[in-house]
């Protein structure tokens, strides 16, 4: 098949699951945990991958996931990256009764289309045209919110940093990425 093609395959797979995109992006949204803590948003994700058919790693940096799947031949490894966290605004319209939490930067979007991307890859056929291999990165903790429970856990010997990606980095997760993306919302 052509580049063209491909695309549109990807493309129609997107469009024909927009509900259910829109719905992990609002199950999210729903639903909001603050980094280290996104134990409901990482079990949700393991389960839209695992219908999917991907296998993951999961528990990395305490609550991240990673998937990687295999084109027909060799070539980069490319990641596509969403966050699972949220921010503590008791005030937001979708806040957390009870913890304030609020997916104020839009994580719950970035996660939905990193799901978007999985199920494009992995439900058209499109992955035996393409060189190299696709990394699905759900990565906890990227505000920096709630030092104090942070280094608690750091000093705990539960985390090495305050961050998700630094605790990715280390726990050698990005070690086979060549290049990384993701998408963010805008007003």
């Amino acid at each position: 098949p052509t580049r063209e093609e491909l695309k549109a395959k990807v493309c129609q797979e997107i469009d024909n699951r927009s509900e259910e995109i829109i719905n992990v992006a609002k199950t999210i949204l729903e639903n909001p945990e603050p980094g280290f803590r996104e134990k409901k948003t990482s079990q949700f994700i393991a389960r839209k991958f695992s219908e999917l058919g991907l296998t993951y790693k999961d528990g990395i940096a305490l609550t991240g996931l990673k998937s990687v799947v295999a084109g027909g031949a060799s070539g980069p490894t490319v990641a596509v990256l969403g966050e699972l966290d949220s921010l503590i605004i008791p005030d937001h319209p979708f806040a957390d009764k009870i913890t304030g939490a609020a997916h104020a930067c839009g994580h719950n979007c970035q996660i939905a289309m990193l799901f978007a991307v999985a199920a494009a890859m992995t439900r058209t056929g499109v992955l035996p045209s393409l060189a190299g291999r696709v990394a699905f990165l759900a990565v906890p903790a990227e505000e920096y919110i709630e030092i104090e429970y942070r280094d608690d856990l750091r000093m705990q010997g539960k985390l090495s940093y305050l961050g998700g990606k630094p605790e990715f980095i280390k726990a050698g997760a990005f070690d086979d990425i060549d290049m990384a993306m993701m998408t963010h919302t805008a007003s």
